[in-house]
């Protein structure tokens, strides 16, 4: 079993990439030739924060 410190870790990775996945979306947006739909992009990311 993970300890809490590794959980910790873990978490934190996850909320790293967490906000740069927001900040890439959030500029995909603002970009003119943004055509993929948001839930296509956030399937595409899903297994990220299915690690650890």
């Amino acid at each position: 079993p993970l300890s809490l410190i590794e959980i910790s870790s873990c978490l934190v990775k996850h909320t790293e990439v967490t906000q740069k996945y927001i900040s890439e979306l959030t500029e995909l947006k603002k970009s003119k030739d943004y055509m993929q739909p948001e839930q296509n992009t956030f399937l595409y990311f899903l297994p990220i924060f299915r690690l650890g």
